[in-house]
């Protein structure tokens, strides 16, 4: 996989907001007496770009998208009024609207905006929207240009990918290997519910009970490695749509696939400190070769499960092992005599 590249843009006026937006024509007229001003946060992974923007502006915006991607935006927060001509409706936090070739992005907003757009391939769509991407003969994404998810889901669509975007407009902010492709994976994941738990689907049902399907993907999990599995694989696996597997998972388990794909990646991390010495190996090595991005992050997550820090699981794993070979080391002379 590639890897992160972050820029950061300001704005300065409505020619910024022209060149940002680079569409296959662009139409930005000020509303307002005061000029536009923000900033825009710019990170690639691979086939996967972001753009996240704080705009302070009143304008009229109408543009043309030409690249071959899909794109999916969103309002990240709510104190700015946002219309869409597109829905012919006010724009919720959460919401996500789609882009393609041909389409038009065409909106007015006034006041503080904080927005988020991600756009990558068709090819990893297909493979990130899992089971529902490959139903029907309309791929999943065209079947409507906007999608409404229930609020409690619109604002942890919100959250997370808030902050995502707070982690990336860190100060050289680094991220690679295992941890690059879970952030990948992350990123994307938001976006995806937005579009897959729309309201106006219908809230269909597979043949399996809930505690079926739970030990089915538990049953595939377990041939695989904790950190190379994402609910995409699962679905295409297992012949379900997320909304099913989701629904299994909250009634058996009382957490969403997702928070429980992370409690086995975070149960692979605390199995590998207990059987290493802290001389050896570091507890970033670990938890980024297990996809932990966030590193503060997966420390709280890891002692809100375990009861301790990560480097206090290595630290006694460490003095455990030394306590062994002492002992080994003091019963040697015993077994020669």
């Amino acid at each position: 996989m590639s890897q992160l590249r972050v820029k950061r843009l300001r704005i300065d006026g409505i020619e910024d907001v022209q060149r940002v937006l680079d569409g296959r024509y662009t139409s930005a007229v000020e509303m307002g007496s005061t000029a536009p001003r923000g900033s825009i946060v710019a990170a690639s992974i691979g086939e996967v770009d972001l753009r996240a923007g704080e705009l302070s502006a009143d304008i009229r915006v109408r543009a043309g998208i030409g690249a071959d991607n899909i794109a999916f935006s969103m309002k990240l927060h709510s104190s700015a009024t946002l219309f869409s001509f597109r829905s012919g409706e006010e724009v919720f936090p959460g919401e996500i609207f789609r882009l393609a070739r041909d389409d038009v992005s065409d909106v007015r907003f006034a006041g503080e905006l904080r927005y988020a757009v991600l756009s990558l391939s068709r090819d990893l769509l297909l493979q990130h929207g899992g089971e529902d991407a490959l139903r029907g003969d309309i791929p999943f994404w065209e079947r409507r240009p906007w999608f409404r998810a229930p609020q409690p889901t619109r604002d942890l669509i919100a959250s997370c990918v808030s902050g995502i975007i707070s982690h990336l407009s860190q100060p050289n902010c680094r991220v690679s290997g295992q941890a690059l492709r879970q952030l990948q994976a992350d990123l994307i994941e938001p976006f995806l519910w937005g579009v897959l738990l729309d309201e106006s689907r219908s809230r269909e049902r597979h043949g399996w009970s809930s505690a079926v399907l739970v030990r089915k993907a538990e049953d595939w999990a377990d041939g695989r490695s904790p950190e190379t599995t994402q609910i995409g694989d699962l679905c295409q696996a297992l012949h379900v749509s997320r909304r099913s597997l989701h629904r299994a998972f909250a009634e058996t388990l009382g957490m969403g696939p997702s928070h429980y794909l992370t409690r086995r990646r975070l149960t692979a991390v605390r199995t590998e400190l207990r059987g290493r010495d802290a001389e050896a190996i570091t507890v970033t090595d670990i938890a980024t070769k297990y996809g932990f991005w966030q590193l503060g992050r997966f420390a709280q997550q890891y002692r809100q499960l375990f009861g301790e820090r990560p480097s206090d699981t290595l630290r006694k794993a460490t003095k455990l092992g030394a306590e062994s070979v002492a002992a080994a080391a003091g019963d040697a002379p015993a077994r020669r005599l």
